[in-house]
């Protein structure tokens, strides 16, 4: 592939699963000779280093409603289409929803460059979302087939999507990538928020936004039940979002405030995970969740809610870790427990999660990222 241009087109690059993978995919594209990377992103915000040479291209600084934002579709897909024709751009990866349909329309509206979409979360949730979810699955059925490729990041997204719609165009698979060596380098370093581990503590770790969709409140309650009878165990939340203060009031409630640290977003989770003993995911729906790889990473025995996509797969059954029913805080207590206080051994559960990563390492899903770069320019 010779002197390409490709633009990477997203929402924003603030704390997430698909702008943590932009982040990674420009650490290492810039540094191919044979392609130029432009970047523009619809709405402000940047939480993630990424190259100095890389012109960010903003389009907009102001909060908007969700409809509003559905509404400008057109104006931003005109935007869009102009700084293409502007650059020569010969291919646009576009990472989720809006900016996937604002990838088409361009393409659709005379741009001459090639179309990959990325889908990052199963399609299916919009069933269950009234009028925006209505207004996002008829966008899906008008506009993705007019792509030239569609790529999910867990073959339960793409299933998923194949499940609800008649899609004719090309599909493929790419995992989101893990940066171990990135991970271990970082992991011994406090970057952010100096919190007192304490040696006799037994610590649990979650990662992730505090919303509705994450149901945080399901680990708060196993936690709740489990410290009854242990007075040496802490839970510690990353993360930031709507529920936050109603959250910390809850604890409050408990009378477990002192216990559960709300640490807000942090630049290096690394360091937090391989000082914690465990770590929980409780998400009703997720693709292909990153935190999940990365804790294993970390060396840390994982325990995640079964839910439609990603988990099941990342861990193989329960091969790799354990997993509950979404919701069902009785049996999270179970598995708990089990990683908590049973006779396992630790260090078996580090080298086969180590072992499992690989499948995810960052140069073997670069390199399908860049056949499917020479397969479709």
């Amino acid at each position: 592939m010779k002197n390409k241009n490709i633009l990477i087109l997203g929402i924003s690059l603030k704390k997430g699963g698909a702008e943590r993978v932009i982040s990674l995919i420009l650490k290492k594209f810039i540094k191919d000779k044979s392609v130029s990377i432009y970047v523009v992103m619809m709405e402000d915000g940047v939480d993630y280093d990424i190259p100095s040479n890389i012109k960010l291209v903003t389009l907009s600084k102001t909060k908007k409603s969700g409809i509003i934002k559905l509404l400008e579709l057109p104006f931003v897909a005109w935007q869009v289409a102009r700084y293409i024709k502007e650059n020569n751009i010969d291919l646009v990866m576009s990472f989720l929803y809006r900016p996937n349909y604002v990838n088409i329309l361009a393409h659709i509206w005379g741009g001459s460059h090639k179309s990959i979409i990325n889908i990052r979360s199963t399609t299916s949730r919009y069933l269950s979302e009234g009028l925006p979810g209505k207004v996002n699955l008829f966008l899906i059925r008008l506009l993705f087939n007019n792509s030239d490729l569609i790529v999910s990041n867990s073959k339960g997204v793409d299933e998923d999507l194949k499940s609800l719609m008649n899609i004719t165009t090309d599909t493929k698979v790419i995992y989101n990538p893990v940066d171990v060596e990135l991970i271990h380098s970082k992991k011994n370093i406090c970057e952010d928020l100096n919190f007192n581990f304490k040696c006799n503590v037994m610590y649990i770790a979650s990662i992730g936004r505090l919303i509705p969709l994450k149901r945080n409140k399901d680990l708060i309650d196993a936690f709740y039940r489990i410290q009854k009878t242990d007075t040496n165990l802490e839970l510690i939340f990353l993360g930031d979002g709507i529920l936050k203060n109603s959250l910390i009031e809850y604890c409050v409630s408990l009378g477990i405030d002192k216990k559960v640290h709300f640490l807000g977003n942090v630049k290096n989770p690394f360091y937090y995970l391989s000082e914690s003993d465990l770590f929980v995911m409780n998400s009703e729906i997720e693709g292909f969740p990153n935190v999940l790889v990365e804790a294993m990473a970390c060396g840390l025995p994982v325990i995640s809610s079964d839910c439609k996509s990603g988990p099941r797969e990342i861990l193989e059954e329960e091969k790799y870790g354990l997993l509950y029913p979404v919701g069902d805080v009785n049996v999270l207590i179970e598995k708990m427990k089990y990683y908590l206080y049973e006779d396992i051994d630790m260090d078996t559960i580090r080298l086969r999660s180590l072992k499992r990563i690989k499948s995810f390492n960052i140069n073997r899903i670069m390199s399908e990222f860049k056949e499917l770069f020479e397969k479709v320019v």
